[in-house]
C-alpha cells in the first residue's frame, strides 16, 4: 500500500500493510468508515467494489468483481460487488463478481460466495448457502416516544 494515505482513519478503521488492492484503470474501490480489513486480504476491482461502513473482513479474504480470465469484452456491463454496512466475513472466504452481501450478514470462514446474501443472515460453505437468520438490532426510539 505504498503511497496510499490512510491518515484520516482511526484505530477502528485499519488496513494491514499486506492488504492488496488491485484496481484496473477503469476500476474503483469504495470503503466506508469504520471498516477493518485484516492481513493478506486481496480486493480486485475491474469496475467497482463497494464496501460499507463498520465491516469486519478477516485475513486471507479475496473479493473480486471479475473472473480474471480476459474473456469478458471491455463493454461488458456487470454489476459491482457490494458489501453493505456491518457485514462480517470470516477468514479464507472468496467473494465473487456481481454479489451483494446484505446489511448485518455474516459469511462463515472458508466460504465461497457466488450469489447474493440477504441482510441479517448467516451463510457458509462452498458454494455459500443459507445457515440461519440473525436477530436484527433493536432501534433506539427518540425521546418523544417515551
Amino acid at each position: 500500500m505504498a503511497g496510499v494515505d490512510i491518515a484520516p482513519y482511526t484505530s477502528k478503521e485499519f488496513f494491514y500493510s499486506d492488504t492488496r488492492f488491485n484496481v484496473n484503470s477503469t476500476g474503483a474501490i469504495e470503503i466506508g468508515k469504520g471498516t477493518y480489513i485484516n492481513q493478506n486480504a486481496l480486493i480486485i476491482a475491474e469496475k467497482k467494489v463497494l464496501i460499507g461502513r463498520s465491516c469486519k473482513i478477516s485475513w486471507d479474504v479475496i473479493i473480486m468483481d471479475t473472473e480474471l480470465d480476459g474473456s469478458a469484452p471491455d463493454n461488458f456491463n456487470h454489476q459491482p460487488v457490494v458489501i453493505e454496512d456491518d457485514v462480517s466475513i470470516g477468514s479464507h472466504c472468496v467473494i465473487l463478481k456481481e454479489v451483494t452481501i446484505g446489511e448485518g450478514a455474516i459469511v462463515a470462514a472458508g466460504s465461497v460466495v457466488t450469489k447474493d446474501v440477504p441482510p441479517f443472515t448467516i451463510v457458509g460453505g462452498c458454494p455459500a448457502r443459507y445457515l440461519a437468520d440473525i436477530d436484527r438490532p433493536v432501534e433506539k426510539h427518540s425521546s418523544q416516544f417515551k
